[in-house]
């Protein structure tokens, strides 16, 4: 029976040998993130491979410390410089390889957000950078190149903050050493199960319960054994990876993690000969395993590269696109685990210097030229400046100075009627067009304020698709600005994605219980139009499969031709929306028609350009000329009124 006190006793840690069966459980780490990101639907939850990572990492670094420690061997120096050799190489050449793709495949867009990436993951800082990415705006994740590296930026502040908290820690206390990580695990969890933000995603004080749950187990399991609990392990870490889901509020729950931290931890406390053991210890997973690292660093921008190519070209990912990419990112995985990891960790210190050398040589020039030149812009001189400025620019934004300009014109009007603009993204462009280019045309009749997302769209739907619990979604804030309303002289233009808001998204991202998005949506309305001297409602626009400047510029479509859909799919699908609509028909209310302002009925068609002017930037958002069509025909029905 093994005392309390024996188990908090840290003297007598020793260095852990290879294991196969932690090689194993890398391989499946590896595999379940290549398999989710791949898109395979039996692998809805292998974004959890992450966490096991955590784990392992957590155990294997404790324990290598610790053991350094009791023999006295330890250094600072010695610790950081094997990271280094172990982490950066793999990395760097990574990055060199994939410099040359992304000039040619990205978009300038794209490459501008690949550029700001670059520093984040060399750096390690890539999970603030993505965390504070606009990826509303930003590039769809899987076309991301460097995302993944999120993790690696978590696990290297890891790595550079435990062993000064654990040298310290070891020489005033030893006794300490085990509580104090047990409390530190306590207040990490603590913040990830009360904190609804999707930061805790991304920062390291959220995800260190998941590391120190590896250094926990790698202490206990020197200490007790407990036969038969690595199958439970197995049973829980496969079940996490083949039964979550992948949506945005799986992906910040606490459950998924704890269950793949449980199951990882039971299978690193057991060291014992079992069927778990030997099945972890295929000959196959260990080449996973072994190779690992490397598979996880290119796994991901292969494929975004490869799912590039394919859109530019017209092709999609089937399952011999994906063989091929599998069988590929394996081989090139081998190769940079043998010719880069296995030699840098054992080359001098001087070859790792010379890499950093060339890596910034190459990266710091190309990182300068692509940001100072817009993405290397000139590689698209075969369209008008005016596609590339709306595929850098999906929406543009009104901004104080704008909004101020337009309510302080025609100053000697006194109470001057609020016209407030309401909704989503889509209301971002034709916001700022109205106070930029309608000033002469309203500005002396009207004070214009807008309240887009998170708020617009809470305000008309209580709906949003951010993550965490927000007042502007909350009944209370709703009926404060209804009260405001009908207090001021006021009229609404309502504008946003409503096929989208009564659809299963809408629903999914609904901030009360127990509600349905159509009831929720109809009866805001009305609430609105009651108080309300007249509101405004602006049917949804016609939607594309995809960007209409990127069609241009991917030349899937030769400039100058028009971009179409057939009318009556977007009439067919767009009906449930609009007989909604129908419902609200009060005397107040004004429906501007966008099928009428996009679409030709004779031709059966709806334009996302025209006569080589175009009406979208990506497949949703106006340009300036699309919210033209809009807002002449709202200045049109309040001249009427």
């Amino acid at each position: 029976m093994t005392s309390a006190s024996n188990l908090l006793n840290i003297t007598k840690i020793k260095r852990i040998d290879f294991r196969k069966d932690i090689n194993g459980l890398r391989a499946i780490a590896v595999l379940s993130v290549v398999f989710y990101h791949a898109g395979l639907i039996s692998f809805s939850g292998g974004w959890l491979g992450v966490d096991i990572f955590f784990v392992i990492s957590g155990f294997l670094i404790s324990n290598i410390i610790l053991s350094d420690l009791n023999s006295e061997t330890f250094s600072f120096k010695n610790f950081y410089l094997k990271r280094a050799k172990r982490i950066l190489p793999a990395l760097f050449s990574t990055i060199l390889l994939i410099l040359p793709f992304s000039y040619y495949l990205l978009t300038p867009k794209a490459l501008i957000e690949f550029l700001d990436s670059l520093y984040g993951s060399i750096f390690f800082y890539a999970n603030y950078f993505f965390q504070n990415l606009d990826f509303y705006n930003a590039e769809p994740t899987k076309y991301m190149p460097l995302l993944h590296t999120w993790s690696l930026s978590v696990e290297e502040q890891f790595y550079l903050i435990f062993p000064l908290i654990s040298f310290l820690v070891f020489f005033k206390n030893k006794n300490y050493f085990f509580p104090y990580l047990g409390a530190v695990f306590i207040i990490s969890l603590y913040l990830n199960s009360t904190t609804a933000n999707l930061v805790k995603f991304y920062q390291i004080q959220f995800r260190a319960w998941e590391l120190i749950a590896g250094s926990l187990v790698m202490i206990l399991s020197q200490k007790i054994n407990i036969k038969h609990i690595e199958k439970i392990g197995v049973l829980l870490v496969l079940f996490s990876i083949l039964y979550f889901e992948n949506d945005m509020l799986t992906l910040t729950q606490i459950e998924p993690k704890l269950l793949v931290v449980a199951g990882t931890s039971l299978i690193l406390l057991s060291n014992n000969s079992s069927a778990v053991v030997k099945f972890l210890s295929h000959p196959v997973l260990q080449y996973f395993g072994k190779i690992s690292y490397s598979l996880y660093l290119f796994h991901q921008p292969v494929l975004a590269f490869l799912l590039i190519w394919l859109k530019r070209e017209g092709f999609i990912f089937n399952n011999q696109a994906l063989l091929w990419y599998f069988l590929f990112i394996c081989f090139i995985s081998y190769l940079n685990w043998k010719y880069v990891e296995i030699f840098f960790q054992k080359a001098a210190n001087k070859k790792l210097l010379s890499l950093l050398f060339i890596l910034f040589l190459l990266v710091i020039p190309f990182h300068f030229f692509g940001k100072n030149t817009e993405g290397f812009r000139d590689r698209y001189d075969f369209v008008p400046d005016s596609v590339l400025f709306y595929s850098l620019n999906y929406q543009l934004y009104p901004n104080k100075v704008l909004l101020q300009d337009f309510n302080n014109h025609c100053t000697e009007i006194q109470n001057k009627e609020k016209l407030y603009i309401v909704g989503d993204s889509q209301g971002t462009t034709f916001s700022y067009s109205i106070l930029e280019h309608y000033k002469a045309f309203l500005a002396c009749e009207y004070e214009i304020i807008y309240l887009l997302n998170p708020e617009g769209r809470c305000l008309l739907a209580q709906q949003s698709d951010v993550i965490g619990d927000f007042k502007v979604c909350s009944e209370s804030h709703f009926q404060n600005f209804k009260e405001r309303i009908s207090k001021d002289n006021s009229s609404i233009i309502a504008i946003g994605r409503f096929d989208t808001w009564l659809g299963e998204k809408g629903q999914e991202q609904l901030k009360c219980k127990d509600c349905l998005n159509t009831e929720i949506f109809q009866d805001r309305l009305n609430q609105l139009i009651e108080v309300t001297n007249h509101f405004i409602i602006i049917e949804p626009v016609p939607t594309f499969s995809f960007s209409i400047s990127e069609s241009y510029l991917y030349k899937n479509t030769p400039w100058g031709e028009n971009i179409t859909r057939p009318y009556g799919e977007w009439k067919s699908y767009l009906n449930p929306t609009l007989v909604l609509l129908d419902k609200v028909q009060q005397s107040n209310v004004i429906r501007i028609q966008s099928e009428n302002l996009f679409c030709d009925k004779v031709e059966n068609l709806c334009f996302g350009s025209k006569d080589k002017i175009l009406l979208y930037t990506d497949s949703n958002h106006l340009t300036v000329e699309g919210t033209k069509l809009l807002i002449d025909e709202v200045v049109y029905y309040l001249n009427l009124k």
